[in-house]
């Protein structure tokens, strides 16, 4: 038996290994089609076919012509769409190099997505499949997650008890099915969090080495999730069986399509609260102030971050990047008692600009306030996205994970002890 009694780590694919990492050309979909942000993924993902052609019982070819047909596309333009569409999709080839070497250390490695039947071709395409001892794909299954049975089969294949297998996905209605199976299941959102779940499960996973980053004139910092610490999934999940709502419901209530038009000043505060209301069902905007303050009540800034970014200013110019409501500087002061304007060199709000990251236009926006480049920069964030889109741009990043892992690190790419 491996050490801590996993035998088999079994990981999705969309979203794990293969992420979409630049936006723009989805971006550029929905300027073309006057689609809303964020619909061209919808068109997609919540298309009535995207089941069906996950399931085996439709050809790729015949969901993307109903996809086409729905935008008034002839054959050449389906194509050209679903060029696009896909574009910005990378592999995260470091985690493809993990897995080899977990296989390579004895474990059982398995690929389990939902996606049409030809996944297995395309995998042997990048030449990533040899990095799986088995590989199972709905479309070839006719069995989707979250249904237990696929996760049973796949078990079944690997010829382990459940619990001696980790579950690596991104989407939270898989986890919690996984879960329910008995597997050790990983919500994924990202590889540095990753490696540190993995080792507190006794999967031997060592560090990155890491070097000093030469000519770095600027650190750039996100606030919710670095600065402030956000509801964890547990969290999430407690305050919905407290409601009594669905899993995964009051995330799309608290930071769904409402949040997202707040924190690009595209409505008010007043407006948000009011569509969080209407979503928990709550009489009128006072109450639902009461139930955020409740919510949010354990809340505390990460002091030793706050005492890092000070530390740093004068050698690094210390930035501010933050997706945010309008009011984000007098809710900190009031919170924190922290000058957001005092406490850094620049401080971009998301709300205040018009922009989102991960779009890339914030980050460029960032670059032409501090006056450097890309690779003259450092951004610590949370967010997988946001990385993954800083990354593509040039930036270097530090995935932050908890203060004294993600600080440590940041350390020795400055190459100095002041983080």
């Amino acid at each position: 038996m491996t050490k801590g009694g996993i035998q088999a780590l079994i990981f999705d694919y969309g979203g794990v290994l293969m992420r979409t990492v630049d936006p723009l050309p989805r971006l550029e979909l929905e300027q073309r089609f006057g689609l809303p942000p964020g619909g061209v993924g919808k068109l997609v993902f919540e298309s009535p076919l995207w089941d069906e052609v996950q399931l085996g019982r439709i050809e790729d070819a015949e969901f993307w012509a109903d996809v086409g047909w729905r935008l008034g596309l002839d054959a050449e333009g389906v194509d050209g769409f679903r060029r696009t569409f896909w574009a910005g999709d990378r592999l995260d080839t470091e985690l493809v190099d993990l897995i080899r070497h977990l296989r390579q250390a004895g474990y059982c490695t398995v690929l389990l997505s939902n996606a049409p039947a030809r996944l297995r071709r395309h995998l042997e395409e990048l030449g990533i499949a040899d990095a799986f001892d088995h590989i199972v794909i709905s479309g070839a299954e006719g069995l989707m997650k979250p249904n237990p049975a696929l996760f049973e089969r796949a078990l079944a294949r690997v010829g382990v008890p459940a619990e001696q297998a980790v579950f690596v996905d991104d989407m939270r209605v898989n986890v919690d099915a996984a879960a329910r199976v008995g597997l050790r299941a990983v919500r994924f959102r990202g590889l540095p969090p990753l490696r540190k779940c993995l080792r507190d499960l006794g999967v031997p996973v060592a560090e990155p080495v890491l070097s000093p980053l030469p000519d770095v004139r600027a650190v750039i910092f996100d606030w919710g999730g670095v600065m402030e610490p956000l509801p964890d999934d547990d969290h999430v999940a407690e305050w919905e069986r407290r409601l009594a709502l669905s899993p995964g419901t009051l995330s799309e209530i608290l930071w769904g399509e409402p949040w997202r038009q707040l924190s690009v000043g595209a409505a008010i505060k007043d407006e948000y609260l009011h569509a969080v209301g209407e979503g928990l069902g709550l009489p009128d905007v006072e109450t639902v102030r009461h139930f955020l303050d409740e919510f949010y009540v354990d809340q505390r800034f990460n002091p030793e971050v706050v005492a890092a970014a000070r530390a740093l200013r004068g050698r690094y110019q210390v930035a501010l990047l933050s997706n945010a409501a309008p009011d984000q500087a007098d809710w900190v002061r009031e919170r924190f008692g922290l000058d957001l304007y005092a406490e850094f060199d620049a401080y971009i709000n998301s709300a205040h600009v018009g922009l989102r990251k991960p779009d890339p236009a914030i980050f460029r926006r960032m670059f032409d306030q501090l006056e450097v480049a890309p690779e003259q920069a450092i951004l610590v964030d949370d967010m997988l996205r946001n990385v993954d889109s800083a990354r593509e741009l040039g930036l270097h990043t530090v995935q932050f994970v908890d203060p004294d892992m993600s600080l440590r690190e940041l350390e020795t790419l400055l190459g100095d002890s002041a983080a």
